[in-house]
């Protein structure tokens, strides 16, 4: 078993430990075997990642008397004017999170498999309220909090669609139900365990996460202009996507699919695949190209196989746009948002989480003059980065984001690659893109203008990792402002 108390709100076992680390005012792990028990810890991690001290953090190791049952026990304490993000959540929502995200959820117990260890999971949230619960490691499936009336198996179905069932009952089977399949496929002389899953709408996954506790049913009715300014980032509620494991641990990696038809459904789908050879950068949370593509082209047929059983006894399209869509509701809404009023761009609204407003402003800036000395070749070729241009007289790579916390996510992926980008256009430069970045161990430094500015001027953040060319940031808030 596994003991995880904590005397600060709460423990996460991460993937990533350097990141937990390097977050905490002090960390402390203790292993118990048979052979002995031992405790290692880490004081002042995060103070001197602030540069709030020169003194290096330094790895205390000591032997211990064995006083527990085979195990690992992790302790953290998180600085008291740090604003964590994992603070803020609920026991629904860590408990999510460690089941889905780091090997305590064991996806081996998702065929059969029975779960060979526990957790005692420990909450302390921000009122003081404490909350203990030993469970065992089985990773948590949509449907693993649903009522038994709310999904269906691909196989049962199959099995009660006799040659007799008319098309409307086949319809009222599936109606409003998630479907799932688990299966496995033979990919390069090995075995890919898979458990796949399709929403009959988007929303869906919504109301899964209501019903599995994970958020309010507040979020049903936010449209998602607001919901994104609302929640964030919520890693912590099921969405569609293909996930990855390797012998029975997940990495917590989400890839996006690339399916040849029926793109329309893709948010739809989940999957999560195991494979026993699968090697990934822990550090990065990224696959290799190859492996990654094996891997999709998994997802992919097993995709096809669903939507070609269910697709025909759905009912309706795939959601172009959210079911009740209100033309004059939206246009409220969006005349609800904050205003720009600036003499430099014709937008009117600001732009909301939306990448392709802040290409469209760019655009803008660069016909207009505001920006000068950039002169753009073509957008989006090959599909591979979102400029290609000539600044002064050399050829740049550009990529539009509204954060640079989407930049990184796409470095996850290796869908972009760092080398490769020479300018990102975001909107702003945010208290949480300083938080991801740190935890990167890249370096964000502003770009100081002197008196007379010049061309340069147009940059106000340089990214840098080591010895790889740094990537130069525009905000184009700053611009317009």
């Amino acid at each position: 078993s596994r003991s995880l108390p904590s005397d600060s709100g709460c423990v996460l076992m991460s993937p990533r430990p350097s990141f937990v680390i390097f977050s905490s005012a002090a960390f402390e792990i203790e292993s118990h075997h048979s052979s002995g028990s031992s405790r290692a810890s880490i004081s002042g991690a995060w103070a001197w990642l602030d540069s709030q001290t020169d003194r290096l953090p330094k790895l205390s190791f000591e032997r211990i008397t064995a006083q527990e049952s085979t195990g690992t026990k992790i302790t953290l304490t998180l600085p008291s004017e740090a604003d964590h993000d994992f603070f803020k959540y609920s026991y629904e929502q860590l408990s999510m999170i460690l089941l889905t995200r780091t090997a305590i959820g064991d996806i081996r117990t998702v065929w059969g498999e029975p779960p060979n260890k526990s957790v005692s999971f420990s909450f302390k949230n921000l009122d003081g309220e404490t909350r203990s619960e030993h469970m065992d490691c089985s990773y948590l499936l949509p449907i693993s909090r649903l009522s038994s009336s709310q999904y269906i198996s691909l196989r049962e179905f199959q099995e009660w669609n006799t040659g007799d069932r008319s098309d409307s009952e086949k319809r009222q089977k599936l109606r409003d139900k998630l479907i799932y399949l688990d299966a496995q496929k033979e990919r390069g002389g090995r075995r890919i365990r898979y458990w796949a899953c399709f929403v009959p709408q988007r929303k869906a996954w919504d109301i899964v996460s209501v019903n599995s506790n994970l958020v309010d049913r507040e979020i049903l009715a936010l449209n998602p202009i607001n919901r994104m300014e609302k929640f964030g980032d919520t890693e912590y509620l099921f969405s569609g996507g293909m996930y990855t494991s390797t012998r029975g641990m997940p990495t917590g990696i989400r890839s996006e699919l690339r399916a040849k038809g029926s793109a329309g459904y893709l948010p739809n789908f989940f999957i999560i695949l195991d494979d026993p050879q699968l090697s990934f950068d822990i550090g990065r949370k990224s696959i290799s190209g190859r492996q990654l593509g094996m891997l999709r082209e998994v997802a992919s047929d097993v995709f096809r196989d669903l939507i070609n059983v269910v697709r025909k006894h759905l009912t309706g399209e795939p959601d172009v746009e959210p079911d009740g869509w209100d033309r004059s509701a939206v246009f409220n809404e969006i005349r609800d948002m904050p205003d720009l009023e600036s003499p430099k761009t014709k937008f009117v609204k600001r732009p909301s989480s939306q990448e392709a407003t802040v290409a469209a402003i760019f655009f803008e800036m660069v016909g207009s003059g505001v920006v000068e000395d950039i002169r753009p070749y073509v957008a989006g070729y090959k599909n591979k980065y979102d400029l290609y241009a000539r600044y002064g007289q050399s050829d740049v790579v550009v990529e539009f984001k509204y954060a640079l916390t989407a930049l990184f996510r796409d470095f996850d992926d290796e869908a972009k690659l760092f080398d490769e980008i020479d300018i990102v256009v975001v909107w702003e430069v945010t208290e949480r893109d300083h938080e991801i970045v740190r935890s990167r161990g890249v370096n964000l430094h502003p770009i100081e203008q002197g008196l007379t500015g010049g061309a340069a001027s147009i940059f106000h953040y340089q990214l840098s990792l080591g010895p790889v060319r740094p990537i130069r940031v525009i905000c184009l808030k700053d611009i317009i402002s």
